[in-house]
């Protein structure tokens, strides 16, 4: 394991210690006393070399990639102050929510305000609407975000951002492939855009395209990796103790303590190499006989949004997941949204769980519909064509027979859902009753598929000739 210069001074004899700090000059002893970067930092906490555009870092808990990601941004701040133009640089920080932001990356005590004030940055923080540090000399402006919807980091005209957390985002691939890199266009002299992310490991699609391209030798991406042990002498003997105790070898503790980046993840229902192997290009999907929505209010998962997921039977009795219109939203402009789809889809029947708020839900969707009604969305007249489901059963049994159609090779994404996908790799329902509402609208919407579909069988063929290759209806047989 690898120490800073303060833990491999502290591993020497004291007498060889006190005979090397007699020897320094004044502005070391001033910097050592202070606790600046180049004393307290570990090798990996500095940048990596070459002409890099992503720094990824996939740590365990407690390494240090708050202080590391703030250490960062605020170095290139002053090193880049204006642009070739002679603007002042502009910033961009962005954390899972504008609490965290505000929490761990600008106010905590590894955060960026601790930063300036060590190096005696002249700045000035602006709290509300949006928090901002100005710094005062130039001018330079770090701006700050949370991912609360989909258009998080666009307009920017960013020389450098730290993306803290990336793992647990919302619409991580939406936002970073259409807000944050595009933002990254500053023409900076001597140098260019780059950006650096600070993350417990996670195996979305993101992380692991990152991750594959730095493996191949993609000179842009770099990858740091540590554990939570490698910063042992920093942290609470108690918090090591209580981490060990509660993670140590379970599959969360080698993501959360020892940074491993896991493919499959231990214990969930699904995995991405299954999902693409029976994956369809848009268009070639066949007819659909039956289209279902499935609607899951914001507050019943995990991820605290509205999933709204629109699945179809085809003709060939496969299943075809076909829309994921899934947002942070609630109430009227939610049910809207359904409904909305419901229309884009030429669907069938809208599902929701009623177990959260039933009489609300209910007569939110309603509402919504008999308003859309009256704007001639749908056909005057007649009840809204939605059923609701009553979860009786735990989570696990309730995906249980979703993730089977996957393994058989008999449910097909037309197209790519990628904040769905991550969100069915990485739940594992042992661990985390509380499934993502995405999920949980694709089994409400497969549910009721396959409650609707007929038994079947396979028949043998006279002669002892094996299966037929086709099935045959059979009363009274169930094929969920």
């Amino acid at each position: 394991m690898s120490l800073s210069p303060k833990e491999r001074l502290a591993s020497l004899p004291a007498v060889i210690a006190e005979d090397w700090l007699a020897e320094q000059e004044e502005w070391v002893l001033a910097d050592i006393e202070k606790g600046e970067w180049w004393w307290v930092a570990r090798p990996e906490q500095h940048e990596p070399p070459g002409d890099w555009f992503i720094w990824l870092m996939l740590t365990g808990r407690g390494w240090g990639k708050t202080r590391t990601g703030a250490e960062w941004i605020v170095d290139q701040a002053l090193k880049f102050p204006r642009d070739r133009a002679g603007n002042a640089t502009q910033w961009l920080v962005v954390g899972q929510t504008l609490t965290d932001t505000r929490t761990f990356c600008i106010e905590g005590p590894s955060g960026i305000i601790a930063v300036l004030k060590r190096r005696g940055v002249r700045h000035h923080y602006t709290k509300a609407p949006k928090p901002m540090i100005t710094l005062q000399d130039e001018g330079q402006i770090i701006y700050f975000e949370g991912v609360d919807d989909e258009n998080t980091g666009r307009g920017y005209n960013a020389a450098g951002a730290w993306l803290d957390e990336l793992g647990k985002w919302r619409y991580t691939h939406k936002v970073w492939l259409e807000g944050i890199m595009p933002s990254l266009r500053a023409d900076i002299p001597g140098g260019r855009p780059r950006c650096v992310v600070t993350t417990t490991p996670k195996p979305i699609k993101l992380i692991k395209d990152w991750y594959r391209r730095f493996k191949s030798g993609d000179p842009a991406v770099r990858v740091t990796t540590g554990s939570t042990y490698e910063n042992f002498v920093n942290l609470s003997p108690d918090t090591i103790a209580e981490f060990r105790r509660e993670y140590e070898g379970t599959t969360v503790g080698r993501q959360e303590l020892h940074g491993e980046l896991l493919e499959d993840v231990e214990g969930a229902l699904w995995n991405h190499a299954l999902i693409e192997k029976y994956r369809v290009t848009p268009g070639m999907q066949p007819a659909m006989k039956m289209i279902a929505v499935g609607v899951d209010p914001a507050g019943t998962g995990t991820a605290d949004e509205m999933g709204i997921v629109g699945v179809g039977r085809g003709v060939d009795n496969e299943d075809y997941v076909l829309a994921d219109l899934s947002k942070q939203i609630a109430g009227r402009p939610g049910a809207r949204r359904a409904w909305e789809l419901f229309l884009e889809l030429d669907a069938s029947v809208l599902i929701y769980e009623d177990n959260f708020g039933k009489q609300w839900l209910t007569q939110v969707m309603g509402d919504a519909y008999k308003e859309m009604q009256r704007e001639g969305l749908f056909p005057p007249g007649g009840a809204p064509p939605m059923k609701d489901v009553h979860a009786l059963h735990g989570k696990r049994l309730r995906a249980e027979p979703c993730s089977m159609r996957y393994e058989q090779g008999r449910v097909h994404h037309v197209g790519m859902f990628l904040e769905l996908e991550d969100q069915m790799c990485t739940w594992v329902p042992d661990e985390d009753v509380d499934s993502p509402d995405r999920v949980d609208a694709l089994v409400h919407a497969q549910a009721y598929l396959r409650s609707r579909e007929r038994g079947r069988a396979n028949i043998a063929l006279p002669g002892g000739g094996g299966e037929a290759r086709g099935r045959m209806p059979v009363a009274g047989v169930s094929a969920g």
